[in-house]
């Protein structure tokens, strides 16, 4: 006999909506034990295989964890899903690194304004700390690894999880080219010196709460590493 609680709809899609409904209304939060798959069934009288299909999907997502012998969980470790989702986006629309490095420099843009403003002290002295190190005598790579870091300090000072999220992904996402990409740039001396200029100009600029200066060597920084991207792009397209 047909469910008539499905409306119309196939049984997963009718148990995606439990759980979505669940978690956006409130009424199942993070680290929450999730009931127990015959409760969930005979709550929406769907069969547990049903529930049992859909909890392994939202496990893949990195929305709920199974443990065993004590239960499902909420959680919230969507990484690893996303990037593999973005990836298969990325290759089906022939996605090249410019268009990347734009949103980059667009989300970057919105954590300077933010870090403006919120970096803590002990988050500018981290910078600091960076800083100084990147101006010690080093290779090309270690310098790369650095100037990572301080970009991670700069978006993670802004305080904002989203743009954290997107910050860890992308990096994650391109980790090699990111390297690569950087140590190319920094293996230039009057390139490198140029971005150590702007760093130093981006962090002055935060310390002393001065919005349009830490936007204008933010500015500066990124025109910089933009032209060398479209000349490797260039060469790699001749």
């Amino acid at each position: 006999m047909d469910n008539p609680k499905l409306n119309g709809k196939k049984t997963y899609e009718y148990v995606f909506e439990y759980f979505s409904e669940q978690i956006l209304s409130g009424k199942l939060k993070l680290n929450d034990k999730i009931p127990t798959e015959r409760e969930i069934a005979d709550q929406l009288g769907v069969s547990r295989n049903s529930i049992r299909e859909v909890m392994h999907m939202l496990e893949i997502t990195g929305l709920i964890e199974c443990l065993q012998g004590s239960g499902n969980y909420v959680r919230c470790d969507p990484m690893e899903y996303m990037l593999k989702s973005v990836n298969m986006v990325m290759a089906l629309l022939k996605i090249d690194y410019s268009e990347i490095f734009h949103i980059r420099t667009g989300y970057e843009y919105a954590a300077v304004r933010l870090a403006a403003e919120t970096a803590t002290e002990k988050e500018l002295e981290e910078m600091h700390q960076i800083l100084v190190k990147m101006d010690e005598p080093m290779s090309a790579k270690e310098s790369a690894k650095l100037d990572l870091e301080f970009h991670h300090m700069l978006v993670k000072s802004s305080h904002n999880r989203m743009l954290i999220l997107y910050n860890s992904m992308l990096d994650n996402l391109l980790d090699q080219f990111i390297e690569n990409f950087r140590t190319r740039i920094l293996a230039n001396k009057m390139r490198a010196e140029l971005l150590r200029r702007s760093h130093w100009g981006i962090y002055r600029a935060l310390v002393e709460r001065n919005l349009p200066e830490a936007m204008k060597a933010f500015d500066k920084h990124f025109r910089i590493v933009e032209v060398q991207l479209e000349k490797m792009m260039q060469k790699e397209s001749d």
